[in-house]
């Protein structure tokens, strides 16, 4: 199990041709319990099940996973809106 700081993208400015910048963000938990073989699918689940998500429709989302961070992406328009940053 690994716990995760989960940023909010609340501000993001660019588009997908052009890319994405975070403008502003902001920690809203700092102790998410993630287990290390959880799917993409579930992730965005447990999300869903503490309100940080409206779903958890995979058609909609996409989740990266870059090692020490994991990102959470509208999948039509690769914009950011979630990062879970592993706690060390």
């Amino acid at each position: 199990m690994v716990t995760y700081r989960l940023v909010n993208y609340f501000d993001v400015w660019g588009n997908k041709k052009d890319g994405y910048e975070v403008n502003n963000q902001c920690i809203e938990a700092d102790d998410l319990v993630i287990t290390d073989d959880a799917t993409p699918k579930e992730i965005c689940e447990y999300l869903k099940s503490i309100n940080m998500l409206a779903t958890s429709d995979m058609r909609r989302l996409e989740v990266v996973d870059w090692g020490d961070m994991i990102e959470i992406n509208e999948r039509k328009s690769g914009c950011p809106l979630f990062g879970l940053y592993m706690n060390y």
